[in-house]
């Protein structure tokens, strides 16, 4: 086959422009660390990198979601606990108030305090966060949850935020609420369960709840919602005039306790106190439940501990409101702190699933991506040779003229 003098060199040329070009890809590798520095290098790889790439960054993501989420929880659990201790320490002073030989200056003293505990627990319920907002008022996170009303006819603490939750992505499929409206944490608090004297053919009659936890039991199981006129029972003194029956609205024994008059008995954790003779009737009617917050609860007995012209029972009836309003309180104050500490775990688990995932994913792709030093380092050394075998043989090549040798 005959070989022209420009194939000679186009083909020698060729050699070593294709060494050099091996030689140039190695070197970029050991310089970048990385096996594939274009698409071109190695197109399935390459869509690997990109798509490892993208999850590990989602991941990084995730990571900094969980650390948000974790710190507003945090900071959520600490504003509770803080709210857990301030209303131990009221329980503490109501009870003391209730102590009979206490003077009214005595309990405007304790009502002192109280006021200071109640403007401590309405700012807790007020809680900002570092970016301004306030963490109990809902998607309303702009304005307070909770704000005063001294014109208010009823509850003079008012949540003006809502029910909304924001919710935070902590991975492809878990997402946490990252704090709680203060109407499921403050606002929903049932208040003391009460019954009153409304009607009857008694001489006199009068009661008082001695066993909140009985009649409490008692008003859940018969209170009806729809019918008020449902609620109202009857006690029937019987013929002998020893025993009072207890009937519901459609007539319906519902108990039967010993009976004599102007001696006081109990019933379903209400205590009685009645005047009568056979024949003769008292009906008393439960009340309407009703919902009042910790810092109303608050409020109202400081107002109480003030009002010299309270009598013994009023002041004991106020007393008894407050414990149960804080015991409640305290109970859905409890209930949210548990289901924080359960939001918490989550994140944790979370946070090392992915941890997980992120070190598999980085190192798939660096079998995938990164240099192989040991073989780059051979690969550049017999480049080198071969490109310095090219450089040589070029020349000699080039050489075979035949008007070399004329």
């Amino acid at each position: 086959m005959r070989i022209s003098t420009n194939q000679v060199y186009d083909q020698a040329i060729r050699g070593v422009i294709d060494n050099q070009s091996d030689l140039l890809k190695t070197q970029n590798e050991l310089a970048t660390g990385k096996a594939i520095n274009s698409a071109s290098d190695d197109p399935v790889g390459a869509a690997q990198v990109l798509r490892l790439t993208q999850e590990i960054e989602q991941l990084d993501q995730f990571k900094t979601n969980n650390t948000l989420l974790q710190n507003a929880l945090s900071t959520e659990e600490a504003v509770l606990r803080n709210v857990t201790s301030s209303t131990n320490r009221a329980n503490q002073l109501i009870i003391q108030a209730g102590n009979g030989i206490n003077t009214q200056a005595d309990r405007e003293a304790i009502a002192s305090e109280l006021a200071q505990i109640r403007d401590e627990v309405i700012d807790l319920m007020n809680t900002r966060n570092a970016d301004g907002d306030y963490i109990f008022a809902g998607f309303q996170a702009d304005s307070p949850a909770f704000i005063f009303d001294a014109t208010a006819t009823g509850n003079k603490y008012q949540f003006q935020g809502d029910e909304g939750q924001n919710e935070i992505q902590i991975s492809d499929t878990v997402s946490v609420a990252n704090g709680d409206s203060g109407k499921e944490v403050f606002e929903d608090v049932l208040a003391r369960l009460k019954s009153s004297i409304t009607g009857g053919t008694a001489t006199s009659s009068s009661l008082k709840i001695t066993q909140q936890d009985t009649f409490d039991a008692f008003h859940s199981s018969n209170y009806d919602a729809v019918t008020a006129a449902n609620n109202v029972f009857t006690g029937t003194v019987n013929g002998a005039g020893t025993q009072v029956d207890f009937t519901d609205a459609g007539g319906t024994n519902i108990g039967t306790v010993n009976f004599t008059s102007g001696q006081p008995f109990t019933f379903q954790g209400v205590e009685f106190n009645i005047a009568a003779t056979a024949g003769q009737t008292v009906e008393f009617t439960l009340s309407q439940p009703e919902k009042k917050n910790l810092a109303e609860s608050l409020n109202d007995v400081v107002t109480a501990l003030n009002d010299s012209t309270l009598s013994s029972s009023q002041l004991d009836e106020a007393l008894a409101d407050a414990l149960v309003g804080l015991e409640n309180g305290a109970v859905a104050v409890s209930d949210v702190t548990a289901r924080i500490g359960g939001r918490i775990n989550i994140a944790d688990s979370v946070l090392e699933s992915n941890q997980d995932l992120e070190i598999a994913n980085k190192d798939a792709r660096s079998k995938i991506q990164d240099v192989d030093y040991a073989e780059a380092v051979a690969n550049l050394s017999k480049q080198e040779t071969a490109l310095q075998a090219a450089q040589q043989t070029f020349g000699r090549v080039t050489q075979l003229s035949l008007f070399d040798f004329i």
